[in-house]
């Protein structure tokens, strides 16, 4: 079984260009399509939120130096 996708999956912003491939559903031969779909979407909204979060965190302290 493929383990669970991670946040830290993505290490740069250019990382969310290759969401297909980063995100992968450890149960897809036992989930249906629309709850798989929903699955990986929630995947792909929460790598993409942490990544723009993260990077605006970064901003933010190097602003501070």
């Amino acid at each position: 079984m493929a383990k669970r996708t991670s946040v830290n999956d993505i290490k740069d912003i250019e990382d969310l260009d290759n969401l297909g491939e980063i995100v992968k559903d450890k149960r897809k031969h036992k989930r249906t399509s629309d709850k798989k779909e929903r699955r990986n979407r929630h995947y792909v909204k929460l790598l993409i939120k942490q990544q723009v979060t993260h990077k605006e965190d970064e901003d933010s302290f190097y602003k501070d130096l």
